[in-house]
């Protein structure tokens, strides 16, 4: 899972550095991501995540459509002392429960309304997730990394600032369409992003 995870990055990291050096093609976005767990991951962590960034680079191919490339880092954690069951048995007590989600993906968007203006548009976004899964207790630590493929449909808005730079907020749905929880059960990732930020170059 580590050389997955590495090949991940660094694969993510050519990406945005051939982007970078074909700027007059391209334009970038940096964002500060919320993020909100829903569903299987509320079960797990059951708080509300200001710990987030993403980069993502995108290149119209068509009239007020692009395709991009992105990755996040998305970082929930709660201490609770609810009891948790796993394989080995239950825990009950003084617990810190963490989850480290790394979207990975490539998106098409559409945009509307005119050039040059504010842009509201639509997307989606697919490739996967580097889930890692935490749980402390006292001294002791169960963790679980793993790769589970999943989508993320999202809407929002390019407003511009200044020449060659611009503003985007964006509500995103992070779905991871397979994975487990720490007892081995069948678990869905799901949590509702909110995204500000910055563009850069072409908008």
């Amino acid at each position: 899972m580590k050389h997955i995870r590495i090949i991940a990055v660094a694969g993510l990291l050519l990406m945005c550095l051939h982007a970078t050096s074909h700027a007059q093609e391209w334009f970038g976005l940096a964002t500060w991501n919320i993020s909100f767990p829903v569903e299987d991951t509320k079960k797990f962590v059951n708080d509300t995540s200001f710990r987030g960034f993403g980069l993502e680079f995108r290149k119209e191919f068509r009239p007020s459509t692009t395709f991009g490339i992105m990755g996040s880092w998305e970082v929930f954690h709660q201490r609770t002392s609810s009891t948790i069951n796993l394989e080995s048995g239950a825990i009950t007590g003084s617990q810190d429960r963490y989850i480290n989600s790394f979207p990975i993906m490539a998106g098409l968007h559409r945009y509307f309304g005119a050039e040059g203006g504010t842009r509201p548009y639509i997307g989606i976004n697919g490739g996967g997730f580097i889930l890692i899964q935490t749980l402390r207790v006292g001294l002791a630590q169960i963790e679980d990394d793993t790769w589970e493929w999943g989508i993320m449909p999202e809407a929002g808005f390019i407003m511009p600032l200044d020449r060659g730079s611009g503003f985007i907020a964006n509500v995103r749905y992070n779905w991871a369409l397979t994975g487990q929880d720490l007892a081995g059960n069948d678990a869905q990732l799901t949590y509702w992003g909110v995204r500000v930020g910055f563009v850069w170059e072409r908008y």
